[in-house]
């Protein structure tokens, strides 16, 4: 029986070419987006599942709010995690991260560069965290001060083999000398936690400094802890401890489950570039969506050829089908289609899996989730796919009465006719949604690109000095550089800002009685020398900047902007005093305002501007970071110069330069990352949405070509024609257009919430969806029905 239905199927695709290829390719396109995103999805809910006890791992996250100011970090103080041991039976252990580990490591006079950060740890990290170890022994890697722990990529680049590591001194900078005292395997890339090398960290991880924020604390609980009873003892424990050193009531503590952090945590100073649990819902929504319009598609082109198949079904009653065999034959003919289908996509993927990966920023293979796997899933799929979509035409065209069937006769069509031209309805709504934000992902993309963000970042660069030798010769290596004109500034910092990840500090200010308030308030803190403001063209407010002729301006003044003289309620700010713990031995320095700046931006459009703190670094270590303004239109010939001056000053080094326009867009990665899929996906879901279209319009004209032929011969026109014909399909789209406006207003508004500054939708973004989307049905509809009306009228009403 079975290989009788494959037979009937096989005939019935290779006799109606045009409609098998409209299903086939449908389906194919359907199951090979269906197919990469969930390649994706896999690999996105995959990050942290290496770790044997990733469930029992938690980091801590802080969350505090004030008059002025909150703050939402991953990062703690360093006494929070021997509290919480103490405090907490549930703790089994913890450990505590410091990304300023640097990534420069000198060897044999040869200088290395790290693919991935350098991290400072304790000596508990390797019993939080579990790596397999080539060489050393996790127990005492970590044991000793100025040990070192590297990853096998590492080890063999340095030493050009693993084993030979073990015990070799490398350097960072000339006096720091780290002792190899074990290799790990690589961290793969789904861990969000990638790191090329651990060190043991120094004295400063026992201090008891509650307010400086800079470690991430990572909780290992026992395997009998409840989460839940652990969760509901914080706010006893925060209120006992940073709670009463930060002076604030609103503050809550967050335990992060570590394989949740990537898709669920996007805050401030996060490890990594975090993913989006609403990017990847929105991923699987799209994926379900075009495969709903592919199967629509077959849905629609089977039910609507029924009158063509109604004698064939009132013959097989004849001859003994019963409603269950007919049925069975419709879902195998699905599922044969759906085989086809798969065999394509399967083609289809494997061709655009690199595109894909470029695009989503993946290394995804055809086979990621493993061979058995995807063959697994891939066969259920079919097969679900065929009677899900088969399903209806199935019931439909098998339950026709035999005696009108054999006339040919369908009886009452309404209700199938109603829920076709549901279903093209349905699927123009999600294509008109797509459009939509797509258009709006874009406009808000150059909103972000164009902006003025209160300086000028064309032409600047960045770049890090790792050498402490070249920051003590910061104003000569400036005054070599401006020698040319090819410089047209240069200025030090202690932070390159467009990366989302400038310090912050408590600070107490004066109030408007003279007195120095005891409440604290948050701010951002950067640290720039006398040519800061001139290189990067920030306009000054009120006040003067820095100078170099003015040796008190080092240790005693500050320059803040205007969001942090509006949120402390001054109307002038020049002269008002600062307090401020200069050290973790809580010595308090006094600062004068010297110069109010006009509002810059230092985060991303995702951040409004936060209050903000300038002032001059005052050691050596803390003017780590170059900004250089090269002449405009002279891009490579200033970039070239400055490479010459640098490698005069820092011979071991070659530093990394990153354009500051470029700094901010990387923050912009994911949305970026979102609009490109999205608009390949969108393209994808007119062309599956075409594709029926123009099936049922192809079905429509042949159903009608006698009376297409009657009409002409009448004196009809060739335009009044494919209006007739087209009217109906167009009014579809309307309906659909209609629907899916509010729907797309409603969404993509969700989606802008992310940017404190963002772009309005406007209405003639969603009215270009709409047009957009009716003029590629009618160009679709058009071009079948045109050829039905310039068809001859006599070959017309000659057909059978």
């Amino acid at each position: 029986m079975f290989k009788n239905y494959l037979i009937i199927a096989w005939r019935n695709l290779t006799r109606n070419k045009t409609y098998s290829f409209i299903n086939i390719m449908s389906i194919a396109i359907g199951l090979a987006v269906f197919w990469m995103i969930a390649l994706y999805v896999g690999d996105e809910f995959s990050y942290d599942k290496s770790q044997p006890d990733g469930g029992r791992i938690y980091r801590v996250a802080m969350h505090a709010s004030w008059e002025g100011g909150k703050l939402d970090l991953p990062i703690t103080s360093p006494p929070f995690a021997p509290a919480m041991i103490a405090a907490f039976p549930e703790v089994e252990n913890a450990t505590r991260i410091d990304r300023e580990g640097s990534g420069n490591i000198g060897y044999n006079d040869k200088t290395f560069k790290t693919d991935n950060a350098v991290f400072f740890v304790d000596d508990q990290f390797f019993k939080v965290f579990n790596y397999y170890f080539i060489a050393g022994n996790a127990a005492n890697a970590l044991a000793k001060p100025q040990s070192i722990v590297i990853t096998e990529s590492l080890a063999v680049k340095i030493f050009g083999d693993a084993n030979k590591a073990l015990n070799q001194v490398i350097y960072f900078g000339p006096n720091y000398g780290n002792t190899v005292s074990g290799v790990v395997k690589d961290i793969s890339e789904n861990n969000h936690l990638r790191f090329s090398a651990v060190r043991s960290a120094d004295t400063s991880f026992n201090g008891n400094e509650w307010k400086n924020f800079y470690v991430y604390t990572y909780l290992k609980l026992t395997k009998s802890a409840n989460i839940t009873s652990l969760e509901k003892k914080l706010s006893a424990f925060a209120a006992a401890t940073i709670q009463k050193e930060m002076k604030v009531k609103d503050y809550k503590m967050e335990l992060q489950p570590l394989t949740s952090i990537h898709l669920h945590s996007n805050l401030n100073y996060e490890l990594s570039a975090n993913g989006s649990i609403s990017l990847v819902y929105m991923f699987i929504a799209i994926a379900i969506l075009i495969l709903l319009i592919a199967l629509i598609n077959y849905m629609n082109l089977s039910t609507a050829r029924s009158s063509v198949r109604v004698k064939e079904v009132g013959i097989r009653k004849v001859i003994g089908s019963g409603q269950g065999n007919l049925a069975g034959m419709f879902i195998v003919e699905a599922v044969l289609i759906t085989f086809i289908a798969a065999l394509a996509a399967l083609l289809m993927v494997n061709l655009s899996i690199p595109f894909f990966n470029s695009i989503s920023g993946k290394q995804l293979t055809i086979w990621h989730l493993g061979i058995a796997n995807t063959l697994l899933v891939l066969s259920l799929f079919v097969l679900l796919t065929g009677i899900i979509s088969g399903s209806y035409p199935a019931f439909f065209l098998s339950r026709f009465k035999t005696i009108p069937a054999l006339k040919g006769q369908l009886g009452n069509m309404n209700a199938n006719i109603v829920f076709r031209k549901s279903l093209v309805v349905f699927q123009f709504m999600i294509t008109v949604v797509m459009i939509s934000g797509s258009v709006i992902i874009y406009r808000q993309m150059q909103f972000a690109s164009n902006k003025d963000l209160g300086f000028n970042k064309d032409q600047t660069l960045t770049f890090h000095i790792d050498d402490m030798n070249v920051r003590g010769q910061l104003t000569a290596l400036k005054t070599q550089l401006l020698k040319n004109p090819l410089i047209e500034g240069a200025a030090v910092a202690g932070n390159p800002i467009g990366n989302n990840d400038l310090g912050g500090h408590s600070y107490s200010f004066e109030q408007n009685d003279g007195a120095i308030s005891t409440k604290e308030q948050m701010a951002q803190e950067l640290m720039v020398d006398d040519a800061f403001l001139k290189t990067m063209d920030v306009q000054l407010a009120a006040g003067r900047n820095f100078s170099s002729d003015m040796p008190t301006d080092l240790n005693s003044s500050i320059i803040i902007n205007e969001t942090l003289m509006n949120s402390l309620g001054w109307k002038n700010a020049i002269g008002k005093k600062m307090q401020f713990n200069r050290n973790q031995s809580s010595e308090r320095a006094t600062m004068t305002v010297i110069g109010v700046v006009k509002d810059f931006h230092t985060y991303s459009l995702q951040h409004k501007i936060d209050p903000l703190v300038i002032m001059m670094p005052t050691s050596v270590g803390a003017q780590d970071n170059m900004y250089v303004k090269l002449a405009k239109g002279k891009t490579a010939e200033g970039l070239t110069y400055l490479k010459q001056v640098y490698a005069q000053f820092d011979k071991a080094n070659t530093a990394e330069f990153h354009f500051l326009d470029e700094n901010f867009a990387k923050q912009y990665a994911a949305e970026q990352k979102q609009g490109q899929i999205s608009l390949v996906f969108t393209i994808l879901a007119v062309i599956i949405a075409c594709l029926g279209l123009f099936g049922l319009a192809t079905f429509t004209a042949t159903q009608r070509v006698k009376e297409i032929g009657i009409r002409k011969v009448l004196g009809a026109s060739v335009g009044s024609i494919t209006a007739m014909l087209s009217k109906d399909f167009i009014v579809l789209v309307a309906i659909a257009i209609i629907i899916a406006v509010p729907v797309a207003w409603f969404g993509m508004s969700k989606w802008l919430q992310a940017f404190a500054y963002r772009i309005d939708i406007e209405w003639w973004m969603l009215l270009l969806s709409g047009v957009l989307a009716l003029v590629i049905a009618l160009i679709t509809v058009s071009f079948q029905t045109i050829k039905a009306a310039i068809a001859n009228p006599v070959k017309n009403l000659r057909t059978e």
